[in-house]
């Protein structure tokens, strides 16, 4: 049997008129209605002679045998026992048996000379190829099984695509009066021209009437519109009007409502994950029907091609379930949404326009509807998406992820809000990462959120669903262990509560539930207890429940992130007792979440009971092999960096308690590093910058980045520090990038002025920072007066804060008609700065640990080591005084960018001005560590730290 190359993808659909190139070739269907039955098995009949050539072509051995190899090539999974058939499937395979029965056993032979057995078998074989697809097939199936039968086929068989030419019946589209009929005849031609050249003839009449009644299929088909000189408010009030009439009489389906509600525009869902989908609440079986029913309707698409069924919201969907359906899914009129719109506008017309802030108009801060999060007593959920809310602040979701480093402990300043109820959790997901967000309530309470959030029913219907980790978890295998996915999970990454009654998904999800709620039952009851004992075993179901979800994540290569918020930080850091639980939950619950390959790294590191190291995979650890962690963590507080320590020392702690043959070099295995790191300093900001620089390819020169590092160090942190909140660099950032692909300097900290005036110039007082604002959003001069009224101030605050503002480097008089008024210049780099012996530090005995923990005794490190990773502390010297010597990369951070020393100075009219410049280097760090012999399993390794945040030797 020789094989042949799938053909080429040119197929598509293209109309036939006297204007175009395109002939009239190939197989011709005329008289083309709105009716499948009527064209469709006529079409089927033609193609007929054409397939079985093809399949001749192709092989001329058994009919059985070449019909299985054709369906192991357009149905990769139809032999699988453990994936029951749909309809269509079924058809299809019954179509390639029919096919090639016909083409290999009957060929060319005329009918009549067939016994009459034959004659029937030739007959049955003969409908069962012309009526796939039109719903009086074998099984009845629909447009799916043409997909996956003659259309697939052909794609696999053909070397050029087929020419098919349809010639519209005028009179029958246009006297069609249900409109669901025409949107099943435009649906299967536009599942023909996925495996062949479908080239349409319809009169002009024809086109302007499929332009007007079916505007989402031609405009993406035949890019035909309606009219082209109609303005854009009527195009979107009739597409509004459009979305409401094919919407509205869904108001006794709620399930149709639901369904909607959970599809999206911008990625497909599978049926099989809908009917898991809690929140779609619709039975299995139901799930073809509605779907059916929306696509007849233009609200969803269907891409039948792969093994399973995926549906997606049309533009017009889309636009149904902005406009058409409220948060509750249920029915609202587009004039009553927008009137409910205009009572609670924006403060600005746009909502991706930087405008400075007004007094009485103002909208929460990220972080101020973040902590709103309603009363679960009463109809807000324990677990809530990030941003799915109608009134959600955009990018939160961008917001809390780029302040992160990977496979770390993160802390940050940040001066958060409180959440109203301190037991809601947040969740928030993309297609390969998944962030949780939560507030401290002690060691137990916020294990077991954590723990209620992986493996909640939204995580569940979302993230961890069917497609994703298969139905028997086969989709996390990639091929390149030889253990089964059951001996991966179960011995390699210790999933727990998976044995072998629970190896398919729907078994496992009920018993991971059922699991879930037992142990949050006993957190509401142990919370509080002395019960010491059941205390300790719950906080050891807990970890192992929250390491078995990380586990399972981290091997559906899912990126983890949980975002701890502790807003009273100073509380706890006065309160011994609580400093300790939160260091040691830190401590404790960090190092559950490592793992090397597919192997559990705590299971590998610190477990010691003989009967949990005997149910372990096999390990080949290289050499200076490191682990990874399954979750990433940041922690946020007021001033949370100030527990830097206490935090390194619990972790160094924890980390020397690894089991005694690896302690002493018995048995070897991989490193686990916890860089502890100040997400506020110099490198921190620099890589935050890079991050968001590198996910909208703004082209900033290092340079440049260098001076935002420097403007962003000035507007969100203390006068007297060299540190800012990297949450308020993201929104500014983005913010920013809304107005310019490139946005210069000056853009974003005009942006960054649109923030609270808490957050933005904190050293100010808040009325200067109203009227630093407000000069720096302004399109010109401002007098006195106008300033008191943009910023929203009195005269007397003018007056006595206006000498803050005027001294920033800024800040300028102008004179215009005689009057002196205020602007503000564009920042140009200064010529010069200090010597590089003034930067160095006064005192140099300030520490740094490295968490490490080693794999065996001393191993004696060369040349060609590489340096380890370093954490960051706090750093109390002024950046403005003391300019950076060189900054070696932190975990996550870009190396390629450094900052070397400069000969520039500051002539800035401020003694702590942020203004220096330093030009492009982009050289190689001239600072490196060579690792010594370590004879324990954690070191705290000395480093001079430099007041820039990084080290020296």
């Amino acid at each position: 049997m020789r094989t042949r190359q799938p053909a080429a993808r040119k197929r598509g659909i293209r109309l036939v008129n006297h204007s175009t190139d395109s002939s009239t070739e190939g197989i011709t269907c005329p008289a083309v209605s709105p009716r499948l039955t009527e064209w469709v098995p006529a079409l089927l009949s033609k193609l007929r002679p054409y397939t079985e050539q093809t399949i001749r072509e192709y092989a001329t051995t058994d009919p059985w045998r070449t019909s299985s190899q054709l369906l192991a090539k357009i149905l990769p999974a139809w032999h699988r026992t453990d994936n029951p058939w749909t309809d269509d499937v079924a058809e299809a395979v019954a179509y390639t048996r029919a096919i090639t029965t016909l083409a290999l056993t009957y060929g060319d032979e005329p009918t009549t000379t067939l016994s009459p057995y034959h004659q029937q078998r030739h007959a049955d074989l003969t409908d069962t190829v012309t009526s796939i697809g039109t719903g009086r097939g074998p099984v009845n199936a629909d447009l799916g099984a043409l997909a996956k039968g003659p259309v697939a086929l052909h794609r696999e068989l053909d070397d050029q695509p087929r020419a098919l030419t349809l010639l519209l019946d005028g009179d029958a589209w246009t006297s069609l009066t249900d409109r669901r009929t025409g949107v099943r005849a435009l649906a299967a031609i536009a599942v023909l021209a996925d495996g062949f050249d479908v080239r349409l003839v319809a009169s002009p009449r024809v086109q302007r009437h499929l332009s007007k009644r079916y505007p989402d299929w031609t405009e993406c088909h035949l890019d035909l519109t309606v009219s082209r000189d109609r303005s854009p408010h009527t195009d979107h009030a009739q597409t509004v009007e459009a979305a409401w009439a094919a919407i509205r009489d869904l108001d006794t389906e709620p399930g149709k409502r639901r369904l909607l509600r959970n599809l999206t525009h911008e990625y497909a869902r599978s049926y099989r994950d809908l009917a898991t989908d809690h929140a779609v609440d619709v039975a299995e079986g139901t799930i073809s029907r509605y779907v059916l029913d929306l696509e007849a309707r233009e609200l969803v698409t269907i891409d039948r091609r792969g093994q399973y069924n995926t549906v997606q919201l049309t533009d017009l969907g889309d636009l149904a379930v902005q406009q058409c359906l409220d948060d509750t899914d249920e029915l609202v009129h587009p004039n009553q949404r927008r009137l409910d719109e205009s009572l609670t506008a924006t403060p600005q017309e746009s909502t991706s326009t930087v405008s400075p802030r007004r007094a009485g108009r103002e909208t929460p801060t990220p972080d101020e509807w973040v902590a709103t999060t309603g009363d679960p007593d009463a109809d807000a959920d324990y677990v809530q998406w990030l941003n799915t809310a109608e009134n959600a602040p955009s990018n939160l979701h961008e917001r809390f992820s780029t302040v992160s480093h990977d496979d770390a402990i993160t802390l940050v300043d940040d001066q958060l809000h409180s959440f109203d109820d301190g037991r809601v959790a947040y969740l928030s997901h993309t297609s390969h990462e998944t962030l949780v967000v939560l507030q401290w309530g002690g060691p137990l309470a916020t294990l077991g959120r954590l723990a209620s959030t992986l493996l909640s029913k939204k995580a569940l219907s979302k993230i961890l669903t069917p497609s994703r980790l298969g139905h028997e978890f086969e989709a996390i295998d990639d091929d390149t262990q030889s253990y089964p996915v059951e001996r991966i999970l179960r011995r390699g990454h210790q999933v727990g509560w998976y044995s072998d009654a629970e190896t398919t998904y729907g078994s496992w999800r009920e018993r991971i539930t059922t699991v879930r709620d037992c142990l949050l039952a006993q957190v509401a009851e142990l919370t509080n207890s002395d019960d010491t004992a059941a205390r300790a075993n719950l906080f050891e179901d807990l970890h192992g429940l929250i390491a078995s979800a990380t586990q399972l994540y981290h091997a559906a290569g899912i990126d983890l992130t949980t975002t701890l918020r502790v807003p009273d930080t100073d509380a706890i850091a006065r309160n011994p007792t609580h400093l300790q639980d939160l260091c040691e939950f830190l401590a404790k619950t960090a190092p559950k979440q490592s793992v090397y390959g597919i192997h559990s790294g705590y299971r590998m590191l610190f477990e010691d009971r003989p009967a949990k190291l005997c149910r372990r995979l096999p390990a080949e650890t290289a050499h200076d092999a490191t682990m990874d962690l399954t979750m990433s963590w940041v922690v946020a507080g007021p001033t949370i960096t100030e527990l830097h320590d206490n935090i390194t020392a619990a972790l160094a702690s924890e980390l020397t308690t690894v089991r005694e043959t690896i302690a002493d070099g018995t048995e070897a295995a991989p490193t686990l590093k916890i860089p502890v790191v100040d997400g506020t300093t110099y490198p921190a900001i620099r890589r935050v910058i890079d991050e968001v620089a590198m996910t909208h390819d703004a082209q900033w020169t290092p340079r440049e980045r260098q001076r935002l590092v420097r403007r962003c160090l000035c507007s969100f942190g203390p006068a007297d520090t060299s540190r800012a909140c990297p949450y308020d660099v993201v929104v500014s950032l983005l913010r920013a990038l809304n107005e310019s692909h490139t946005p210069t300097l000056a853009a974003v900290e005009r942006a960054a002025a649109t923030l609270s005036p808490e957050r933005f110039r904190p050293g100010l007082t808040p009325t200067a920072t109203k009227l630093y604002a407000t000069l720096l959003c302004a399109d010109g001069p401002l007098g006195r007066s106008e300033l008191i009224e943009q910023a929203g101030i009195s005269a007397s605050s003018y007056d006595r804060r206006l000498s803050d503002v005027r001294d920033l480097d800024r800040v300028t008089p102008v004179q215009q008609g005689g009057h002196r008024r205020w602007t503000t210049t564009n920042l140009t780099p200064p010529p010069k700065t200090p010597p590089v012996t003034a930067w160095l530090p006064a005192t140099g005995d300030l520490t740094a640990l490295t968490l490490v923990t080693h794999r065996q005794s001393t191993t004696p490190t060369g040349p060609n080591s590489p340096p380890p990773d370093r954490t960051e502390r706090d750093d109390r010297g002024g950046w403005d005084r003391q300019p950076p010597i060189s900054i070696p990369a932190e975990p996550g951070c870009d190396a390629e960018y450094t900052i070397r020393p400069m000969t520039t100075t500051n002539t800035s009219r401020q003694p702590n001005s942020h203004a220096h410049q330093i030009p492009d280097a982009r050289d190689h760090p001239d600072h490196t560590m060579t690792l010594t012999p370590h004879p324990t399993t954690a070191v705290a390794t000395p480093q001079t730290e430099l007041p820039n945040g990084g080290d020296q030797q």
